[in-house]
């Protein structure tokens, strides 16, 4: 490993918060947001992964064909998900990256960073203008773990629960309300 001199360690640091300040201050719950990420990640190579994220695909689908205002939210919480599997400044003609640049008005030259941030503040905005996108979301949610949970051993219902609670404190921090029981 290289030996980093201490002004090069501090550059780098400052870089990092600047990001981290910018993203934050575009929308608040980005920190909330991609500990969520983390979270499913660490459980992502399950078949249960699979059912939850292909069932929200379906339901965004079906939403979609016909004309449901909840479709708008759905489709770009999906979109922004499909962007974390790849870095759009690297390869900016993946179908992801040309449509959240579309959904956003962009143009190539916006860092993957700014993409990603940008377009989860454009869905938080969707998302505080209908209560009712979260309460769809929560519905699938809370029934796939539900299933899950009678599905599979004590300890994978554990790490799915704990994503379940990081996805409510993440929906708290765009917008104030409650969450089905």
């Amino acid at each position: 490993m290289p030996n980093m001199s201490e002004p090069a360690i501090v550059l780098l640091l400052t870089v990092t918060m600047v990001t981290a300040a910018q993203a934050a201050a575009l929308s608040p719950d980005i920190p909330a947001y991609f500990t969520l990420l983390k979270t499913i990640a660490e459980i992502d190579d399950t078949p249960a992964t699979g059912l939850l994220w292909d069932t929200v695909r379906i339901a965004k689908d079906y939403l979609c064909s016909v004309g449901s205002s909840k479709c708008d939210g759905i489709r770009v919480f999906l979109l922004e998900n499909d962007l974390e599997q790849v870095n759009c400044a690297k390869v900016p003609d993946q179908a992801a990256c040309v449509e959240a640049r579309k959904i956003l008005g962009a143009d190539q030259d916006i860092s993957d960073e700014e993409l990603k941030s940008t377009l989860i503040a454009y869905a938080d905005k969707v998302y505080k203008e209908s209560h009712e996108n979260f309460m769809t979301l929560d519905k699938l949610r809370i029934g796939l773990i539900d299933l899950i949970c009678d599905s599979e051993p004590e300890e994978n219902c554990k790490k799915w629960r704990a994503y379940e609670g990081k996805a409510e404190f993440w929906e708290d921090q765009v917008k104030k309300g409650s969450h089905p029981a």
